[in-house]
């Protein structure tokens, strides 16, 4: 089996990032209440598990830009959980099917961006 770069695994894992906000808005607007999304999920870990294990060896250069790549999400984060979505909790006239869907695509957001990083500074170098 043909070897995955790390730069489609990090692309790989935004798309079942993906599926994040969406079950919430089947969720939400379809009433789901079932087990088979844990099931799904579960499926999709040990697919995205394989394909970890079936990537390329991680070397130095990857580890640190992974690192860098975190950094700088993790600052995103706290900008987009932290200023942006913290407020509308403190306030009792925001709904909170609003708030799930801000928190739901802040998380998708989130790895995505991470992805794009990760691509980024792989393709251009860390200089």
């Amino acid at each position: 089996m043909k070897k995955l770069s790390l730069r489609l695994l990090m692309f790989v894992q935004a798309v079942i990032a993906f599926c994040i906000p969406l079950y919430y808005h089947l969720m939400m607007t379809y009433g789901l209440n079932s087990n088979v999304p844990l099931f799904i999920a579960i499926v999709i870990l040990l697919i995205v598990g394989k394909l970890k294990h079936n990537s390329e060896i991680m070397d130095e250069y990857a580890k640190q830009t992974l690192q860098i790549a975190d950094s700088i999400c993790f600052k995103i984060s706290i900008v987009i959980m932290g200023i942006i979505v913290l407020p509308f909790l403190f306030m009792g006239t925001i709904s909170s099917l609003l708030i799930g869907y801000l928190l739901t695509l802040g998380i998708f957001v989130l790895v995505l961006i991470r992805a794009c990083i990760f691509y980024w500074i792989d393709k251009n170098g860390m200089d």
